[in-house]
């Protein structure tokens, strides 16, 4: 195997989760990624991100910065770390967590 593609291998991380989410859905921990689903032409919303990594206990987070409202179309990623999401009143998403 190719040094890098070993190293790439080696640093997988292994412990990283999909969730499926439904609508006005408010997500905490350590997000690495949101993903829009749907068919092509459907326009997904976000109603807050919240970025920086999560701590314990949550009550010490203060987030790096914050956005609301985002509209997003369909196959486009959002990339962390995210520390909070609440997700609006359209489309779905898989929110992937470490």
């Amino acid at each position: 195997m190719v040094d890098h593609l070993k190293k790439e291998k080696n640093n997988m991380d292994l412990t990283n989760r999909a969730i499926s989410s439904s609508f006005n859905q408010e997500i905490t921990g350590s997000i690495t990624r949101i993903l829009a689903l749907g068919a092509d032409d459907e326009e997904h919303s976000i109603t807050r991100l919240e970025f920086g990594k999560i701590t314990t206990p949550e009550s010490n987070f203060t987030p790096s910065s914050v956005t609301g409202p985002v509209k997003m179309p369909a196959g486009i990623y959002i990339e962390g770390p995210i520390a909070r999401v609440k997700l609006g009143t359209t489309g779905g998403f898989l929110v992937y967590m470490s």
